[in-house]
């Protein structure tokens, strides 16, 4: 999870037991998007974020889901999910979730 991303938003992806990590656990809190991104692809995990200027056209990575701040918890959730299920692999994947709601 990117360092910006609401807590409900976090809680909601929890909930279906998702092994979220923020950002500040794994790095220092303002590293840099490319940091971010090669902590999640050293890691095997998806960044999620609100930032559509600085990710949307990332390469190299394990996975970029772009949220919107004013998305329902459970949009969020439903879309990740649906996402998910909809590829088969998420590297170098960007995915606008408001696309899947």
């Amino acid at each position: 999870m990117d360092e910006n991303v609401h807590p409900a938003h976090i809680s909601a992806v929890e909930s279906v037991d998702h092994d979220v990590r923020r950002v500040e656990e794994m790095l220092r809190k303002g590293a840099s998007d490319q940091e971010v991104l090669e902590a999640a692809r050293n890691t095997d995990r998806i960044v999620l974020t609100y930032d559509r200027k600085d990710f949307s056209t990332v390469s190299d990575h394990s996975g970029v889901f772009i949220a919107d701040e004013l998305m329902e918890p459970h949009e969020v959730r439903r879309a990740i999910s649906d996402v998910n299920r909809a590829y088969p692999t998420l590297d170098n994947v960007v995915e606008f979730l408001t696309d899947w709601v």
